[in-house]
């Protein structure tokens, strides 16, 4: 019940920071995306133009992060037993494709732009300014929400602060396409910087969509927490091999379904007074679990259509 009440208080917690962020990076990304395009049609930069394009679509990342929050804390129901938290992964993902649109946009703009034989005109130097006001908003964006995600474990903010960082990295490059644009007089840069930037931008959304497809397939990236899960199980007196064990992610929370052999002999109450040991142990030495499934069976017991599921031997080996 402890437990219960606890995991309830950090989900609120939780729900609260991420919605702060969320206002954070809309305010923000709102004030720079209006600027900047503003000075890129002002001063005729269309890398700037570009740049502020990227910095709206930021905007709708933060929206979709505030809506979802919500969502995903909703509690378990019949159509979601597990409850609602990969409403955050789904989208994640929703993101990478929100992304990825933008810098297809703004490739095909400056392709067009770049073979036509219209005059192009250099950018007034004020554009330099915005640029480094540029940098620094996103500096700034970029460090609260990746604190933010790294102290909640959102995979969401921290897509978001990945992106945030790649559009300083943007703003850096329009900042060096500006001023060789401005020392060699060469309107042509700032267009081939905004055709750099827009294929920046979609490997940005592909890396995303990649990552959030792992839990979305109840993969790990990272496969530690399974030696974790096996000791915590072999600590527990009568427990033998530990096997067809399955981890999923659900957000920031596991779902653990494992197989343990016991004594044969001993009556179902004793078995299940294991079993519970190693629930409990589980439980309690690891973070973040959501729920644990432990299976019995008597020791030396063979499925031969069992082939799914991670043991302890085949962790080491893999290792």
């Amino acid at each position: 019940m402890f437990q219960k009440m606890k995991r309830k208080e950090q989900l609120s917690t939780r729900t609260a920071i991420i919605q702060r962020a969320s206002w954070v990076g809309i305010i923000g990304n709102t004030f720079l995306s209006i600027i900047k395009i503003t000075a890129g049609i002002i001063s005729g930069s269309f890398a700037l133009l570009g740049d502020g394009i990227d910095s709206g679509t930021d905007i709708v990342t933060s929206v979709v992060t505030l809506i979802t929050s919500k969502i995903a804390d909703q509690p378990p129901d019949k159509g979601h037993p597990y409850g609602h938290g990969r409403a955050e992964t789904v989208a994640t993902k929703a993101l990478s494709f929100i992304i990825f649109f933008a810098g297809a946009q703004l490739a095909l703009t400056t392709i067009k732009k770049i073979f036509e034989s219209a005059e192009r005109t250099l950018p007034d130097f004020f554009a330099i300014y915005i640029v480094i006001i540029s940098i620094l908003g996103k500096a700034f964006l970029a460090f609260y929400k990746y604190k933010a995600g790294k102290k909640v474990n959102s995979s969401m903010l921290l897509a978001d602060s990945k992106n945030m960082m790649n559009d300083i990295l943007i703003s850096i490059s329009v900042l060096i396409g500006l001023i060789f644009t401005l020392l060699f007089n060469m309107p042509i840069v700032d267009t081939v910087t905004a055709l750099i930037i827009s294929v920046w931008i979609m490997k940005v959304a592909f890396d995303i969509f990649l990552e959030t497809s792992i839990e979305l397939m109840d993969g790990l990236e990272d496969q530690s927490i399974y030696t974790e899960v096996f000791n915590a199980a072999c600590g527990i007196s009568g427990v033998k091999n530990p096997h067809r064990t399955r981890i999923r992610k659900i957000n920031t929370m596991y779902v653990v379904d494992m197989d343990i052999e016991v004594d044969g002999n001993l009556s179902v109450t004793e078995g299940h007074d294991i079993s519970k040991k190693v629930h409990d142990c589980i439980q309690n030495k690891i973070e973040n679990i959501y729920d644990v499934i432990i299976h019995v069976e008597p020791i030396g017991n063979k499925e031969e259509k069992e082939k799914f599921g991670l043991s302890k031997e085949s962790i080491g080996k893999e290792s």
